[in-house]
């Protein structure tokens, strides 16, 4: 036996989780060493080196386990309306921080809307789930009566009634906790909501401006190739991303479409349609095995 061969392992099982190492790490190495000894191999394969990255994206996201499809949507609507929520919250603090240039007239229904949206948010942490209903129904009716300030074809719309609907399901049926990785991903809209007010906060707007498409791409393209990690994930992107949907369809009905929108709409709505069709692809596929 190589002890370099071992110590190649051992630095691609150093990748796992240490409870994963500890409870399996030593069985694993074993197996993997008797394997590339009979092959008479001093090296790890191309394919036991993807084999083991691959496991160890897995065992952090915490989807080491089988599941049926309807666990895996149910754990992407929960997952699904804390990104929504988060990202009503966060935006309702961010114009109460600058009220003076934006919704000047309504700081103290800003302000409820952040009071209902952060109690939408425990809620759902907390698994109380007709609690959260009640809460984003009450922000989104104090939000419509901001209108014509606030249109459907702005940003921050659909947030509370999609988030809503994500949650009507949970109403009935219990989801999995969230675990690994994918507990995580609730804070995604952080970055969408600093990308919105990058011309007050941040230095270089400009800069912020140019790579808000670059960012949304590539969280497109890591949400089709995620599947063989977490479908979850993909799943729970993918209902987040009906927001921009449901924004531009309402840009086009209020007769404010050009040819650039036009070919934006398309764009928009095929990020959706991609990540939740190769979601749903791989739930089943996984459901099958």
């Amino acid at each position: 036996m190589s002890p370099r061969l071992e110590r190649r392992f051992a630095r691609l099982l150093r990748l796992y989780p240490a409870a994963y190492r500890r409870s399996r790490g030593s069985e694993l190495l074993e197996t993997l060493l008797e394997v590339a000894a009979d092959q008479g191999r001093s090296r790890p394969s191309a394919r036991e080196t993807g084999a083991l990255i691959l496991g160890a994206l897995r065992a952090h996201a915490g989807d080491g386990g089988r599941r049926s499809a309807r666990q895996s949507w149910l754990t992407a609507f929960r997952v699904a309306a804390l990104m929504l929520i988060v990202y009503a919250l966060t935006d309702a603090i961010a114009q109460l921080g600058h009220h003076v240039v934006f919704r000047a007239s309504f700081p103290y229904v800003t302000a409820g809307i952040a009071v209902l949206s952060a109690g939408a948010l425990v809620a759902v942490l907390r698994h109380s789930y007709l609690t959260a209903v009640a809460a984003s129904m009450a922000a989104f009716l104090l939000l419509v009566g901001m209108s014509p300030l606030v249109r459907p074809s702005d940003g921050t719309f659909w947030l509370l009634p999609l988030a809503t609907a994500m949650l009507l399901p949970l109403l009935r049926h219990r989801c999995e906790p969230s675990a690994g990785l994918l507990r995580y991903l609730p804070l995604m809209p952080l970055l969408l909501v600093v990308a919105d007010q990058g011309g007050t906060v941040l230095p270089f707007p400009g800069l912020v401006d140019k790579l808000g498409p670059a960012v949304a791409l590539a969280v497109v393209g890591a949400g089709l190739l995620w599947p063989a990690v977490d479908v979850r994930v993909t799943m729970a992107v993918g209902l987040f991303a009906v927001t921009a949907l449901l924004i531009q369809v309402s840009y086009e009905m209020e007769g404010r479409s050009t040819l650039a929108t036009a070919a934006l709409q398309i764009g928009v709505a095929a990020a959706p349609t991609l990540l939740l069709g190769a979601a749903t692809l791989t739930a089943r596929f996984h459901s099958r095995l």
